[in-house]
């Protein structure tokens, strides 16, 4: 079914492409719920006269779509808006989520492509367009679910390229769990920022044991240690863990990060566009979290650099972000877009109109 959309604006719509794309890891990435070599996304374009926005998705088990019904869903996208005009990317928003139930990174890359366009018509940097006052942050670097020495060499290597801040996978084996941590913590000393992330694979004793076990390890963050289905298990965690508790794979709407609130079942919250469906969401869901007194994160899953961008730039536009877990495209082989820097720990936004982002 397609849907009317009636807008008049200053950005008119006049064509949408997309590709997907495999993208090859450097290193097999492994989490709690299992491990990957290579990415799968979805390169979006839109043109309007001589411009053109660029977008990306990244569908997964999380998002709970595959690259065939992202694809789907982008065929709907360029059926459906060819001529559309519009005066903000909020107004696309709404049509989409009429048009198309759920299937949020796919919403998420017309969303960053659209947000590219606006900022590009109004000659600003996408960061600045949103309101941004500054235009780096520092980032982790997350180290997957892997043997001891091979984590322990691993963060000293990232460690030594400049960054100041380490994300750990764990989540199957809370001992050797803690084993590692402390391994890595003696290895790259006190100084570096530690956050860990259980993917959802610990039961609710086990990551409590962990979370006390890792009491004056200088840990600032303990991400989604229960099953997203575990409401209870994260409640009572928030309450007892030495360590604050996030939720991430949990909050996928605004409506999810309402019943968090509600249930007390974390202390922060992990956003990301792709879950979201792009900034107009994400942004949504973020001021729901201001409002609990929860600050939150901006991470990534599997993106190059054209979405981690758009990522960047909604985190440095917003005061409740406290923390980027932005790093996806420093594993890939070959990524197709460039644009970002990164110093001394922090990623940096393009001063370029829009994205700032090449396509190769």
């Amino acid at each position: 079914m397609i849907f009317a959309v009636v807008c008049s604006g200053g950005v008119r719509i006049d064509l949408i492409e997309f590709l997907p794309m495999t993208l090859q890891r450097k290193e097999p990435f492994t989490i709690a719920r299992g491990s990957s070599a290579i990415s799968e996304v979805v390169f979006l374009s839109v043109h309007s006269g001589n411009r053109v926005g660029q977008g990306c998705a990244a569908p997964t088990d999380v998002t709970r779509e595959n690259i065939h019904s992202a694809l789907n869903a982008m065929q709907t996208f360029a059926r459906s808006l060819m001529g559309l005009e519009f005066d903000r990317p909020s107004q696309i928003r709404d049509w989409a989520d009429r048009a198309i139930p759920g299937m949020p990174s796919a919403k998420a890359a017309l969303d960053i492509a659209l947000h590219d366009l606006a900022a590009q018509e109004a000659r600003k940097p996408l960061h600045v367009y949103l309101g941004a006052k500054r235009d780096r942050m520092r980032t982790d670097m997350t180290i997957g679910i892997m043997d001891t020495a091979s984590a322990v060499a691993r963060a000293e290597r990232w460690v030594g390229v400049g960054f100041r801040a380490l994300k750990i996978k764990v989540g199957r084996d809370w001992r050797e769990d803690v084993k590692r941590v402390k391994a890595i913590r003696r290895a790259v000393g006190p100084e570096i920022e530690f956050r860990v992330d259980g993917n959802g694979g610990y039961s609710w004793n086990d990551a409590l044991a962990f979370a006390r076990h890792l009491r004056g390890e200088g840990v600032m963050i303990f991400e989604q240690p229960v099953p997203v289905d575990d409401w209870e298990g994260m409640r009572a965690l928030t309450e007892s863990s030495p360590i604050p508790i996030m939720a991430d794979e949990m909050v996928l709407t605004a409506d999810d990060a309402k019943k968090l609130r509600w249930a007390n079942a974390a202390r922060g919250v992990n956003l990301k566009l792709m879950k979201h469906g792009g900034i107009v969401p994400t942004a949504e869901v973020n001021t729901i979290c201001e409002s609990a007194g929860y600050p939150t994160m901006v991470g990534c899953m599997g993106e190059p650099q054209l979405s981690i961008a758009a990522g960047l730039a909604f985190a440095l536009a917003q005061k409740n972000v406290r923390w980027i877990d932005l790093d996806s495209h420093f594993n890939l082989a070959a990524d197709p877009s460039s644009g970002l820097r990164f110093e001394n720990g922090d990623l940096v936004a393009s001063p370029a109109p829009g994205l700032g982002i090449t396509l190769a």
